[in-house]
């Protein structure tokens, strides 16, 4: 990526003299103005608006592009990211302004909009779906932002923070194969989320590697909901044959899950095991204790925010991408079988 170096270096003037035509200042002759901007254009320099920043005042505000309310207020998985961006904001004197959004509204809504007039320093996009190729719009608009929780497909270059999917997705797994399981479903959310879509991916190829069967009747979308774990395994207990275990993409859907289960007289885990992603608070509690992939969400908000405020400080990330390796705690949903 040129540098503001690298155009004055090209057009033959000073780093000043390139930053006195970015900034529409007088003073420069209409030839070096001239230059200037064929080397910027030529060189598809874009300059950074946080680094002009530096030399002016801050807003002090980070905004948080994130999914509807009823995602972000009901789920700990998003309260514990918040908290996590929030304490490292308030570490550096920021306040966060949220902006829930359905994807209907992500879809129509152009994130510039939301830039308003310059009123924020930077922007987190929380559990971007993975052809939102408008969030391109937020590097155009020279505003430093940072993924969390959501890849854009074929935009791997993009600052961002989030889990290892694959590697959450082959420990349980392999959990559930050392228990003797040969029947296992998926309940998944859905797949226009990154999450979800490397998820089923290393489902499929994890059940590949054990030489077990994939049966379609076994899989269903619960929208990392509660209500929607508990749909989705009354749509799996249809099937003619039923899986001895089901893995769920959330710890939501498992106790949704676990409830369909039991409303239909299968014991938990005697008759069938169930795992969960995310280890949230509650897990620990259920009934029974919930077996679960464990990722900490708290950490990805602290380091998708100080990955912020590196960049508006003007430093250089270290690495663009920061992926948080999964655990498996293991409690009594999941049980060894004969």
């Amino acid at each position: 990526m040129a540098t503001i170096k690298d155009v004055a270096k090209k057009a033959g003037v000073t780093i000043g003299t390139v930053s006195r035509v970015l900034n529409n200042k007088r003073w420069v002759s209409e030839e070096c103005r001239t230059k200037v901007l064929a080397s910027i254009k030529e060189l598809h320099y874009k300059p950074q608006a946080h680094a002009r920043r530096l030399r002016q005042k801050h807003s002090q505000i980070c905004g948080v592009i994130a999914p509807h309310h009823t995602s972000v207020f009901h789920s700990p998985f998003f309260t514990q990211i918040m908290e996590g961006l929030e304490a490292v904001a308030a570490e550096n004197h920021y306040r966060l302004l949220l902006h829930p959004l359905t994807e209907t509204a992500r879809a129509q809504v152009s994130y510039r909009t939301l830039l308003g007039d310059g009123s924020v320093d930077g922007m987190f996009v929380l559990n971007a779906w993975s052809t939102d190729v408008s969030v391109r719009e937020l590097s155009e608009a020279n505003v430093p932002f940072i993924l969390i929780n959501g890849k854009i497909a074929g935009h791997e270059d993009l600052p961002y923070v989030g889990f290892d999917n694959r590697g959450g997705v082959k420990i349980a797994i392999d959990h559930l194969v050392k228990q003797g399981h040969e029947r296992i479903g998926i309940i998944n959310g859905r797949m226009t989320t990154t999450n979800a879509l490397e998820r089923f991916q290393a489902f499929q190829e994890n059940l590949s590697e054990h030489h077990l069967e994939f049966e379609k009747e076994w899989v269903a979308d619960g929208d990392f909901e509660e209500e929607g774990g508990y749909l989705a395994a009354k749509k799996i207990l249809k099937a003619t044959r039923k899986p001895s275990a089901i893995l769920c993409a959330s710890d939501l859907m498992a106790m949704g899950a676990i409830r369909a289960l039991k409303e239909n007289d299968l014991l938990v885990p005697e008759q069938v095991s169930v795992v969960g992603f995310d280890n949230m608070e509650e897990a620990a509690y259920h009934e029974p204790a919930l077996t679960t992939v464990a990722f900490s969400a708290y950490d990805m908000g602290k380091l998708a925010a100080q990955k912020m405020f590196q960049i508006i400080s003007g430093e250089e990330l270290a690495a663009r991408a920061t992926t948080l390796q999964a655990k498996l705690i293991e409690r009594e949903s999941t049980r060894k079988i004969n």
